[in-house]
């Protein structure tokens, strides 16, 4: 079996091309801060605006529940309002919905595909709502003509989607200044684990010629002593973490420093160049195959997607032999419990349909070839006969 790597892998490859990109997103608000996590950057930007326990925060109802975590910890009522098939916020539904109590909103760029924000912004405003700008899906990109991350009070981001880096978030406002924000360092052990990792990753996909042997070597013999210790590995599903993890993940602290280097010093006009390349190589391919629909076949300019989004008829009989096939997949079946069903909203049904693949910048052509034979494949031996339905 192929081993795609599931994300961005560090390499000698990652400071190849230019440094800077002409693509604006995230980079481009005034005020930034380095974060723990994606999830630890939405519970700092609720104490930044100010929302207290018992206020409520609009959600989608097409989530992560990441995104749900931290407000849930925060003693805070997270209030789900509709999406449209697009993925943007039902402005007319949520309109007609009592606004008493909510204190703020998080609204995301999917798949790294930016939404409108300007009439979100409005809404916002005329119900003294604060922004938050959910980016982690999007770190490059514009919107009504303006950067991404700009349109929010506050907006959080991902390092991990994009950068080779085994941790890492960040929050960012054009208005609101961070630097009274404090975070707190990490442990030696954590700074020099951080770096073990994203080493480590990187050797294990052979990006490293001429010291991949080694790395691996020094790994491999890290494993059979932490074996043999009887230390069993972390785990590394959310729900599975205890409780100290959890807050841990979700604290004020600093990524590591290994973590702060590489987002800085790797090159981003390659990052944004190969993910447009690899997502337009997926439209291309997928388009028209049985059992699925190409979501957005098209990029715009600015565009730089995080996953490439594929909508499956009979999902049920592809995903998991999708995953066992090695096929870099997501998908956001996990429904945060009391979420609603609501009238035309296409959340709960992008929770089970929608497939992300993978189309990051450590996939080659090859790798992106063999992943859309195997997903047609798959899908279409799953689909049998069967016949859309949506």
């Amino acid at each position: 079996m192929r081993a795609f790597p599931k994300l961005p892998v560090l390499g000698w490859a990652a400071y190849s091309g230019e440094h800077e990109t002409p693509s604006p997103g995230v980079l481009n608000t005034r005020y930034r801060r380095y974060t723990i996590s994606g999830r630890a950057a939405i519970s700092l930007a609720l104490q930044v605006l100010g929302a207290r326990p018992g206020s409520k925060v609009l959600v989608p109802t097409y989530h992560c529940t990441t995104m749900i975590v931290p407000i849930v910890h925060a003693d805070m009522q997270p209030v789900f309002y509709a999406t449209t098939a697009r993925g943007a916020p039902d402005l007319e539904w949520l309109q007609r919905s009592d606004m008493n109590g909510v204190r703020a909103m998080l609204c995301a760029h999917y798949f790294g595909l930016p939404q409108p924000m300007s009439a979100v912004r409005d809404f916002c405003d005329r119900h003294g709502i604060s922004l938050i700008e959910d980016c982690a899906h999007a770190f490059f990109g514009i919107s009504d003509d303006r950067p991404i991350g700009s349109w929010g009070d506050i907006a959080i981001a991902s390092l991990t989607k994009f950068f080779p880096v085994p941790e890492g978030g960040m929050l960012a406002s054009t208005t609101w200044p961070l630097d009274a924000l404090f975070l707190t360092p990490r442990t030696l052990r954590d700074e020099l684990k951080a770096a073990a990792d994203a080493i480590e990753v990187g050797a294990q996909h052979a990006r490293f010629p001429g010291l991949n042997s080694l790395f691996n070597s020094v790994f491999a013999l890290k494993k059979w002593l932490r074996r043999n210790n009887g230390r069993a590995p972390a785990p590394a599903d959310l729900h599975e973490l205890a409780p100290q993890v959890l807050g841990r993940l979700l604290a004020s602290a600093k990524p590591a420093l290994a973590v702060r280097w590489i987002a800085d010093g790797v090159h981003r006009e390659r990052i944004v160049a190969l993910r447009r390349r690899n997502y337009q190589l997926l439209a291309k391919l997928l388009t028209g195959m049985a059992g699925a629909r190409v979501m957005s076949a098209e990029l715009t300019d600015s565009a730089v997607p995080y996953v490439f989004p594929l909508y499956v008829y009979e999902p049920q009989a592809s995903y998991l032999p999708l995953r066992r096939a090695g096929v870099p997949i997501f998908r956001w079946d996990e429904v945060w419990p009391g979420t609603p069903v609501i009238e035309n909203d296409h959340g709960l049904d992008w929770a089970t349909h929608v497939f992300q693949l993978g189309c990051h910048q450590d996939l080659s052509v090859e790798d992106i070839e063999a992943i859309a034979a195997t997903v047609r494949e798959i899908i279409a031996h799953g689909a049998g006969e069967s016949k859309p339905t949506h």
